[in-house]
């Protein structure tokens, strides 16, 4: 499974939306989270932290 395939099932599975992750990580609009899980963009390390924290996981789920 690809970072982007695993980003996206993380958040399908904790029932939260593209733009209210897009703001949890201070996107301005739902677009920046979206084309990180897109593809479009790689992730940057703080992004995935905070993800990690979001979640509660460690960033072995994202690395893997």
């Amino acid at each position: 499974m690809s970072l982007c395939e695993r980003l996206r099932q993380i958040r399908l599975d904790h029932n939260l939306s593209q733009g209210y992750v897009s703001l949890y990580l201070g996107f301005k609009s739902r677009n920046g989270y979206w084309s990180i899980e897109s593809g479009i963009v790689q992730a940057k390390f703080h992004h995935i932290e905070e993800l990690c924290k979001l979640y509660s996981i460690t960033p072995d789920y994202f690395l893997k």
